[in-house]
């Protein structure tokens, strides 16, 4: 054998936190380790000058164990070992032992289709909740605290559960949960952060079934991801849900904080509910091998890992360690947890070990600490959402059913207001819609396996499965909006002479904007002179976008469509004129002045130089940035191993590889740069497309992008350049819930490298505001492009923005490539305004849909041609959404104060007289209203104002 270096003779102790009794007496066990190279002879060891042990002492390492009486103060202990060939002594200050309790906490993770495939594991989910039925009858004659305990991690499988289970066995698991043996949670699965915030409201619909089915539910895990939306600091606490668990993965991600730690979450509003930043959610399996049955190396890292905590400061003396039956997400339940519990506590009398359901700890620390938690109002930013850029297309079709189910409620809700009923099963329907959603937003997006072999059957079954999710939700709400439509175009008159265009806002403000339909070319013939006037006989501006054979996608730009409410507006055509084509001018254009803007164009790269807002008299571009503004850029990466070590080194980015100016056009709604390029990216020829569409309407800027993707398994990117310059700006972004500024308003080691963006980001500062919206793109870097910073504490270097609408660079779990053509949008303005509501109307006002019916002439019914049904009072309201509930006769609003102030919420409306249609009673009357929690609960008495927080989300019923 041969050594590198001296290995030092001599002797070492390791005192165990731990005591057990020993002759009656409590004793704390003790490591020794003799370290010896001289020649064998008897040797004795002493503790205190009393011999302790006699033993030869051979060439080598000794290790054995004894025992200390235990102390409760600090005393001092002398070790000595005698022998001919070696006398060390040693002295120690032994501490007392702290007391540890320690909740082993069995669960089992719920990551559908990442160990086997989804079709397998969904339906796992219910058979462990018959087994944990089961390990429960099995451990009734064990030691109260070995006793096999199970909590529910995802709501969705208790939910099925309750809904097809035979009575007697929903029974069991009812009595078992009365026991405190099993507890369901409130979390339906485990999300990332491209759900919005009326998707995450109706994640929580179990909630009601299992409170009227008895089942109390007063904590939440969220596992494995490392963010968690912000929206749900309002909702919990008001449906009855105190606590929140994180058992956090810290895999490709910074670490809030330097050790567990609890603390009150704070909503934007105040609404706080009891937070744990737990360990990995599999500790217990990673770290202690409790699933093992070696009980000696249990033993000596459950230890060790004590030992750790405390010398971090973690200030309680119990600690809730989460594990599951065998080490692999999906497992089954197991008493193999149970069976070295009940050996450890034979052993020790401390630390006390148990099972434990999850809310054991948390009531603890309430009740005894309550008062000395920290507190953080902050979001907390998902670092692992970066994967969804490997899947641009399901992601962009997961956010027009986000936006789209918001505006189809809306309408199925107006319809409800006017006395309409509702198709039958339309609630369930919806529900299904919603459901299509968080199975595609939970946050196991592929097999295990899924980069390093991207054509195994698994991987290819799951990509298949997660991708129907996305298009499934898509279809059905497009479904959904047919049936709203069907019922709304009853309620708007016809023309006797010309077909009508009716435009439906299910936004609480008068909105103007894009309403995008395609009309039949008998409605509307193609290269027909035409017009399109509304009630007060003004025309609109109209732009077709793209023709079929049959009919035209028609941009259609509106003006003060009613909060609410509907504008019906008459199509007029002149058969007997043709619209004079307006050629495309091939001639490259250097610099344009509009409206609202002036800029310079950079040919190179298909891209603005400068963008000078008239009204602020600022170019909002920054001329240092080594990107111009709307630019593609193409990053490769050396590998994706750099990322998984929290660095970035190895990397190129590259703009487009040739580029050419294809035309520039103009049109009554807007006018066009159109470019095309190549990239190795992109599937050629001209597999690239930028358009840049200058609006003569309103102050607005669409960045339109169509790529016809090349398919790349090797790590890539694509970004898009918004390199924004505003003296001593700050960047915001609106997430679920709220709005937070970036590096600043988070959890600290949330993410800052990228954030998930609901429907604007900001550039504020105290002259003026610029945003920033993607209907498709939900993924966006602030300051820079960050991929690969991981520094804790971060904030943005600059007020530049870049948006990333494609990554490939996970090694596990995402896609490792994507294919086919994607057309994707971000939209932006600027103003002097730098408030919230104008944001929000901006963000809102252009990823909600304008609701567009045309109807050819015909008799007319003495309707109106526009009317408001619903107004919300004060401004500073937004409403998220507007549920129906028919089977109630009732609309449930959800509402969020944006400004920052108190608001008492008032809903009027022109209510019909029972048995009437809308217009026989033109009467704006005020709507009684209860405030209900997310599940429509009604909250205390439900009587009296509902008043509202500044920036605190409220759930509203009107009953109708």
């Amino acid at each position: 054998m041969t050594f590198q270096s001296e290995i030092p003779t001599g002797l070492k102790f390791k005192p165990f936190p731990a005591l057990y009794r020993e002759g009656g007496r409590l004793v704390q066990p003790v490591s020794v380790q003799i370290v010896y190279f001289g020649q064998t002879g008897p040797a004795i060891f002493k503790v205190n000058g009393k011999t302790e042990k006699k033993f030869d002492l051979t060439f080598g390492v000794h290790q054995f164990k004894i025992a200390l009486p235990a102390v409760e103060y600090p005393a001092p202990f002398t070790f000595r070992v005698e022998s001919a060939g070696m006398t060390q002594e040693e002295s120690i200050t032994v501490q007392p032992v702290k007391q540890w309790e320690v909740n082993l906490v069995q669960h089992s993770h719920t990551d559908i289709g990442y160990t086997r495939p989804q079709t397998e594991i969904l339906a796992e989910h219910l058979r462990y909740i018959d087994f944990a039925l089961d390990y429960c009858d099995g451990t009734d004659q064990y030691p109260k605290e070995s006793q096999f305990r199970w909590t529910c991690e995802a709501a969705f499988a208790v939910n099925e559960y309750l809904l097809t289970r035979p009575v007697s066995q929903v029974e069991r698991l009812k009595k078992r949960i009365r026991e405190g043996r099993i507890e369901v949670t409130g979390m339906f699965f485990n999300f990332d952060e491209t759900p919005d915030e009326q998707t995450y409201a109706a994640s929580l619909a179990p909630l009601r079934l299992f409170r009227e089915s008895g089942i109390p539910v007063k904590t939440a895990m969220q596992d494995d991801v490392n963010g968690f939306g912000w929206c749900f600091a309002d909702f919990f606490p008001a449906a009855g849900i105190k606590y929140a668990n994180m058992g956090i993965n810290s895999a490709r991600a910074l670490l809030p904080f330097d050790k567990p730690t609890a603390f009150w979450w704070e909503s934007p509003s105040g609404s706080r509910l009891l937070m744990f930043r737990a360990e990995h959610y599999m500790i217990g399996n990673t770290l202690m091998g409790i699933h093992s049955q070696n009980f000696e190396n249990f033993e000596t890292n459950l230890m060790a890992y004590l030992e750790d905590l405390d010398r971090k400061g973690y200030p309680y003396d119990i600690i809730p360690l989460q594990h599951s039956g065998y080490q692999t997400d999906n497992s089954p339940p197991s008493t193999l947890a149970s069976d070295m519990i009940r050996q450890w506590n034979e052993k020790y009398e401390w630390p006390k070990i148990k099972t434990a359901t999850i809310s054991e700890f948390f009531e603890v620390i309430e009740r005894e600490h309550a008062a000395d938690l920290p507190v953080y109002r902050a979001a907390w930013p998902d670092w692992w959402t970066d994967g969804y850029g490997s899947a641009a297309r399901e992601v962009s079709a997961a956010r027009q059913a986000h936006t789209e189910i918001i505006a189809n409620q809306g309408a199925l809700s107006m319809a409800m207001l006017n006395c309409l009923d509702l198709p039958g099963g339309i609630s369930n329907r919806i529900s299904e819609a919603n459901r299509a959603l968080l199975f595609y937003d939970e946050h196991t997006f592929g097999f295990a396996e899924s980069i390093t072999a991207p054509l195994h059957e698994s991987t290819m079954d799951q990509r298949a499965l997660k991708e129907s999710y996305a298009w499934e939700a898509f279809r059905r709400t497009r479904t959904i909006g047919e049936e709203a439509m069907g019922l709304l175009q009853t309620l708007v008159s016809k023309n006797p002479e010309a077909p009508t265009l009716s435009v439906f806002n299910t936004l609480n403000w008068s909105r103007s904007g894009l309403a995008e339909i395609y009309i039949d070319h008998q409605i509307l013939p193609q290269g027909k002179t035409f017009s399109i006037a509304g009630p007060n006989g003004r025309t609109v501006a109209a732009q077709a976008m793209s023709h079929r054979s049959d009919g035209t996608y028609w941009g259609i730009w509106v003006d003060d469509v009613p909060p609410m409410g509907y504008k019906t507006y008459a199509i007029r055509v002149d058969l007997n004129s043709d619209v004079k084509s307006v050629p495309k001018d091939p001639k490259a254009v250097t610099h344009l002045d509009t409206r609202y803007y002036t800029c310079e164009i950079d040919l190179e790269t298909g891209a603005l130089k400068s963008l000078t807002d008239k009204e602020l008299n600022i170019n909002l571009v920054d001329p240092s940035a080594p990107w111009k503004l709307g630019q593609f850029i193409y990053e490769r990466l050396g590998n994706r191993s750099q990322m998984e070590s929290l660095t970035l080194t190895q990397y190129q980015r590259f703009p487009l590889d040739t580029v050419w100016f294809e035309n520039y056009e103009e049109g009554p709604v807007w006018n066009t740069l159109r470019f095309k390029g190549e990239t190795a990216a992109a599937a050629g020829p001209a597999g690239f497309v930028a358009e840049i569409r200058f609006y003569n309407t309103c102050k607005k800027i669409d960045f339109v992008y169509t790529i016809r993707k090349q398919l790349i398994t090797d790590p890539e990117a694509i970004y898009i350049a918004f390199p924004f310059k505003l003296d001593n700006g700050r960047i915001y972004c609106e997430v679920q819930g709220g709005v937070m500024e970036a590096g600043v308003d988070q959890i600290p080691g949330s993410t800052t490298d990228w954030n998930t963006v609901q429907n604007f980001a900001a550039v504020r500062s105290t002259s003026g505001q610029i945003l920033l919206t993607s209907n498709k793109i939900p993924l966006m870097q602030f300051g820079g492009i960050n991929t690969g910073r991981y520094q804790l504490g971060a904030k943005p270097a600059s007020t530049q923005i870049y948006g990333w609408p494609m990554n490939n660079y996970w090694t596990t779990n995402f896609n490792a490539d994507q294919r086919g053509e994607l057309t994707f949008t971000y939209s932006l303005t600027s103003g002097s305004d730098t408030g919230n509501r104008f944001a929000t109307h901006f963000g809102w006002g252009t990823r909600i849909p304008l609701l567009v019916r045309v109807i050819p002439a015909g008799e007319p019914n003495g309707k109106p041609a526009e009317a408001s049904f619903l107004t919300i009072e004060p401004e500073n309201l937004l409403v998220v959404n507007a549920r129906p509930v028919p089977e109630e006769k009732a609309i449930i609003l959800q509402v969020r104060e944006i400004d920052g102030t108190r608001a008492e919420i008032k809903a009027k409306g022109e209510k019909p007289a029972p048995g009437s249609t809308r217009g026989r009673k033109a009467k704006d009357e005020e709507y009684k209203i209860q405030e209900v929690d997310v599940t429509g609960r009604v909250i205390g008495t439900g009587l009296g104002p509902v008043v509202f927080k500044p920036l605190e989300t409220k759930f509203i019923r009107i009953n109708l």
